[in-house]
């Protein structure tokens, strides 16, 4: 466990080390990086998914988001995320959304947040209800307009997968 604490610090430092240098005016317009201010935009954004608000889930993306949802290719761009997104409430409604063992890390401009999730899904068009557990790693940017958003995700399934169907 200490060795993947470690990694997740490494890949924080890399982030920040990566982000464009800003003057100190620069810093002060775009606003404070704050753990408050950072928990605000993740709890507005997590609180869309869970009511199915699109449009307040999609204010939360920025325009170079990278998603990596489990068993499919990474969607590239804020576009894409919403054709995704949208495809997926094709199929399915968020029922209930519980995270746990949050933890935020802050860089200069960027801020890491892991965690557990339990995702309550019911199929669109009936059917049972699904659960899925698993783990997070969410990277938010601070915007040029101060605001933070949605940048990076992957987020891998502990559920193992159904069995195939018998024909």
């Amino acid at each position: 466990m200490k060795s993947s604490s470690g990694i997740v610090a490494v890949c924080v430092l890399l982030l920040a080390a990566c982000g464009e240098p800003r003057s100190s005016a620069e810093t002060q317009a775009a606003g404070p990086t704050t753990k408050a201010a950072v928990e605000a935009a993740t709890s507005a954004f997590h609180s869309a998914l869970r009511t199915n608000d699109f449009e307040t889930f999609m204010s939360h993306v920025a325009e170079d988001v990278l998603l990596m949802p489990p068993g499919e290719a990474p969607v590239r761009g804020k576009h894409a995320v919403g054709t995704w997104y949208l495809g997926f409430l094709s199929q399915f409604r968020t029922s209930s959304l519980t995270l746990a063992d949050q933890e935020i890390l802050l860089g200069d401009g960027w801020a890491v947040e892991l965690g557990t999730y339990e995702w309550g899904l019911t199929p669109s068009e009936g059917g049972a209800p699904v659960v899925d557990r698993g783990n997070y790693m969410q990277v938010w940017k601070r915007q040029g307009d101060g605001e933070w958003r949605f940048a990076r995700e992957v987020y891998n399934s502990s559920v193992p997968p159904a069995p195939p169907e018998a024909k």
